[in-house]
């Protein structure tokens, strides 16, 4: 909305304006947007004209007007308001901005199954009051946007890969793998856009492959998720083949995935993309480890889940009740190739309450639709979930715990799990969520009775599964795969019509 077009407008405004305004408000409420929330905001506010009946006001417009052009780097495109009443139409406005800065602008749990995220409480038409009453609406951009340092980096990178756009970024053809001393023409458009994205720190026009385009290969290759060889190769190229532009579309759904969070004081946070496990106390991480997440085989997508829950104790030593599931899709088939796969690993099998003999049984004769057995593994070295799993209530049956595979945290991508996560840190993470009474002597004791025990935490501590593919780290902008369409869901959402929304 053009700022002379207001000027003209309100210059044929009454004094008596604001005393008119309840009724304006009745007369326009099916033409606005979010009709309830302004005329609360109104209310709280004695009717009174918010944008150009005075100087004051005329100083709120030009702080509107501050925020549409600053809004857009959030990932937020303001829906206009059909009021024919100007006034009404920039709050109408100025609201929709507010929620869609405080919430989000998609509803999580319309969009993935079992969304249970805690929801911040509505402060947003009280928080609006009294920034307007106080002269202060040019901060809402900071009062409402999440306050975790993060947020506000995204949106910093978010401005820089938009001054991108105007570069041309047609795809680069690889034909093999390239290494150091290799030439080819491919090499100083590589090295601009390395230069470009900041992995490189000064370009120079070469078509030679040196130890300094190495080097700036793999800080491209760690910021996302890659292998680190520093090697030209096929992975490689995929990822600096995407434009600036789908690149902003990420940051600006992460973005998004930001403003769906309560802030809690200490969190268990487990980012799924980027197979890690860290807990955040404030904005400083105090902990991390490693994890292995869900399959996402497109063959036998197993996707962990995002979700919300407290670890309220840990259970050293436990048995896996094997989910029927994994149980024919996983164990079944290999019983019937080795009889005796079940007493190797360590499994019982019952039927009707009742263990029976595995080695008894004509496994040939069962498959997924008709399988009456309930497997459960003994508490041991080759249990699944380790020595350590951490107690959550969820509808999923995903856990998190320990595994007898440590050999799989050495590779970059680590999806392997039926859901569940497993945690390379295990021992560390139990200490210390135990406190520090426990010891790693007195736990390790522990685990070697060999007993099921469950150990109670003094005190819960909050647990957040998330799915951030663009995110901070080392003061570097990282980027991660879309494992399981997660962010191609949202993307419906945010960008159908062409643009954000």
């Amino acid at each position: 909305m053009a700022v002379s077009f207001f000027l003209y407008i309100f210059v044929f405004f009454t004094l008596d304006y604001s005393h008119a305004l309840e009724n304006i408000i009745k007369e326009n409420w099916n033409r606005l947007s979010h009709p309830k929330k302004v005329y609360e905001l109104y209310k709280l506010l004695n009717f009174e004209c918010l944008w150009l009946c005075n100087d004051k006001e005329t100083n709120n417009f030009y702080a509107l007007q501050d925020i549409l052009k600053h809004i857009p780097y959030h990932g937020i495109k303001p829906r206009e308001s059909k009021s024919l009443d100007p006034e009404l139409a920039l709050t109408d406005e100025l609201i929709d901005i507010a929620y869609k800065l405080y919430y989000g602008s998609a509803d999580p749990s319309k969009l993935y199954k079992g969304w249970n995220l805690p929801k911040k409480p509505d402060q947003v038409i009280n928080i609006l009051a009294s920034l307007l009453k106080e002269g202060r609406i040019r901060d809402l951009l900071i009062e409402l946007s999440p306050k975790s340092g993060e947020y506000w980096f995204l949106v910093e990178q978010a401005k820089y890969l938009e001054s991108l756009s105007h570069f041309e970024w047609k795809p680069i053809k690889l034909k093999r793998n390239l290494k150091l001393g290799d030439k080819g023409p491919c090499l100083d458009e590589i090295r601009f856009r390395l230069f470009l994205l900041g992995d490189l720190k000064e370009y120079k026009n070469s078509d030679v492959f040196d130890q300094e385009l190495i080097d700036a290969i793999k800080s491209f290759q760690k910021r996302h998720g890659l292998p680190e060889t520093g090697l030209i190769d096929k992975r490689t190229i995929q990822e600096l083949n995407i434009n600036p532009a789908d690149r902003l579309k990420q940051v600006y759904l992460n973005l998004e995935k930001h403003r769906w969070i309560y802030p809690l004081k200490k969190t268990l946070v487990v980012n799924i993309p980027s197979f890690e496990l860290y807990i955040m106390e404030g904005n400083r991480v105090i902990f991390y480890s490693k994890v292995i997440v869900g399959r996402d085989y497109r063959e036998d997508l197993r996707p962990t889940p995002m979700l919300y829950s407290k670890v309220d104790s840990i259970t050293i030593n436990p048995k896996w009740y094997v989910p029927t599931s994994i149980s024919v899709k996983d164990i079944l088939p290999k019983v019937k190739k080795d009889p005796n796969y079940l007493i190797k690993k360590g499994f019982k099998v019952f039927y009707m309450g009742e263990e029976v003999d595995p080695l008894q049984i004509d496994w040939s004769i069962y498959d997924e639709k008709n399988f009456p057995f309930r497997l459960v593994q003994e508490a041991g070295p080759k249990n699944a979930l380790g020595h350590i799993k951490f107690n959550f209530l969820n509808q999923f049956q995903v856990f998190l715990h320990d595994t007898p595979d440590k050999h799989l945290f050495k590779h970059t991508k680590r999806s392997f799990s039926s859901g569940c996560i497993r945690v390379e840190k295990a021992e560390d993470l139990a200490l210390y969520l135990l406190g520090q009474e426990w010891t790693q002597e007195r736990l390790r004791n522990l685990i070697k009775k060999k007993e099921t025990t469950i150990l109670k935490l003094k005190e819960s501590i909050s647990l957040y599964l998330l799915y951030f593919t663009a995110f901070k780290r080392d003061e570097q902008l990282h980027f991660r795969e879309d494992l399981y369409g997660y962010d191609t869901i949202l993307s419906k959402v945010l960008f159908s019509s062409g643009g954000k929304k």
